[in-house]
């Protein structure tokens, strides 16, 4: 049956030309694609689609790890060289891991900190203040910027920053960290010239030292500068408890009761301490005062009557002997009548004095002790203004003198 005019094909809906009986698109031999529905075809594409952005998906994800990976590698880089004080270098490979990790907070803060290490100041400043603003608790951060701070000598802000620092948040070992920053600010306080502060920051600190014979000696060094010897004595003491071979502790205990003006107790820490370091050459020198002292002073309790006379006649000759010599060395001859400022009153108040120092004489008045005392405080005071540190026996004699002073009369040994 011929067609008699143009129709529509049923299948595809294209036109069939008249005279035509099959429509010339369905009748073409045909693909496998081609003879799928359209909603068939419809779901290939999406599959294929799936395909391809997870393929995609996969090499960004590799990219970024690989990325991750440099970083990481250059990180450790700048770690290494943070560790061997090659600040410079380690800068540049912080600046290299943030290439490839722009936002690690991590890296950032290192790399903070190998600036202020490499004294680009002002540049960690602008990382350190930046990443402050999100994280102002931070225990590192703000160490880093009490740091930066104290290299500037902004004293207000560095102590502000030290503070925030140690009652910050720290993600590891918070107690070491919070007591390392304190033994920091005090250190810092004490460069500065602030000793109240500083002592102030170490009583909050000794309440919570670690039974580690290092930490104790070294804030008891710490006391010794801010001259708070009984303090530091307590320190040095529970040093040598817990670490009794080590020469520093005791020569740090004994230096703490030599100051206190306890001169049996810093003999026994000093004589263990020269024991285990022959070398101390300090703690030897105190070791021979603190003898001394002891051996001389006839203000100790319990010695008898002839014993104090004794030793106040001694005294009384070793600082005149230590008087002629020093004015000798200036020119001056005490015994040819030539005193002269300032041995000019003290050999007048000599001259008086010395016919009555007497064994017979100080035993019939038992009170001249004092008063001889006084004259050798008085000579041994001159001669230190005109001629210096004197020798050893004097320097004894001169920390009897301001010993009995501080006590206001007799000493215990």
């Amino acid at each position: 049956m011929s067609p008699e005019g143009d129709r529509l094909c049923p299948r595809c809906g294209q036109l069939i030309p008249a005279g035509q009986t099959e429509c010339p698109v369905c009748s073409r031999p045909q693909g496998f694609l081609w003879s799928l529905e359209r909603e068939t075809l419809v779901l290939l594409s999406i599959a294929v689609l799936v395909v391809f952005f997870v393929i995609t998906g996969f090499a960004v994800q590799r990219y970024h790890a690989s990325q991750l990976a440099l970083g990481g590698r250059w990180y450790l880089r700048g770690e290494a060289a943070l560790q061997s004080k090659r600040a410079e270098e380690a800068v540049e490979d912080f600046h290299t891991a943030l290439v490839y990790a722009r936002d690690n907070p991590i890296y950032q803060m290192r790399l903070a900190e190998a600036l202020v290490r490499a004294n680009h100041l002002a540049e960690a400043g602008v990382y350190l203040r930046t990443l402050w603003v999100t994280q102002p608790g931070n225990g590192t951060l703000n160490l880093l910027l009490a740091r930066l701070a104290a290299k500037a000598h902004n004293a207000p802000e560095a102590i502000r920053y030290y503070h925030n620092a140690i009652y910050g948040v720290w993600e590891k070992d918070p107690e070491t960290n919070r007591r390392m920053v304190r033994i920091e600010l005090s250190k810092f306080l004490l460069a500065e010239g602030d000793r109240n502060d500083a002592e102030s920051e170490l009583i909050a600190l000794q309440a919570e030292l670690p039974p580690d014979a290092k930490v104790h000696a070294e804030v008891g060094s710490m006391f010794v500068q801010v001259e708070d010897y009984r303090r530091a004595l307590q320190e040095f003491q529970q040093a040598v408890k817990i670490n009794p071979k080590w020469a520093e502790a005791w020569a740090g205990a004994g230096t703490a009761a030599y100051q206190l003006a306890d001169y049996a107790q810093a003999r026994r820490y000093l004589e263990r301490a020269v024991e285990l370091d022959p070398k101390n050459k300090d703690a030897a020198q105190k070791l021979q005062i603190s003898t001394l002292v002891l051996e001389l002073d006839p203000f100790q309790r319990r010695l008898s009557q002839q014993e104090r006379n004794r030793r106040t006649i001694a005294a009384f000759g070793q600082a005149l002997s230590r008087l002629n010599q020093c004015a000798q060395s200036r020119g001056v001859n005490l015994k040819a009548g030539q005193p002269t400022a300032p041995f000019a009153s003290v050999y007048s108040n000599v001259k008086k004095m010395q016919p009555k120092v007497t064994r017979i004489d100080m035993q019939r008045n038992p009170d001249m002790v004092n008063n001889v005392m006084d004259l050798v405080m008085q000579m041994e005071e001159a001669a230190q203004q005109a001629c210096g540190t004197p020798p050893a026996p004097d320097q004894a004699l001169l920390m009897i003198s301001h010993r009995r002073g501080s006590t206001g009369g007799v000493t215990e040994r």
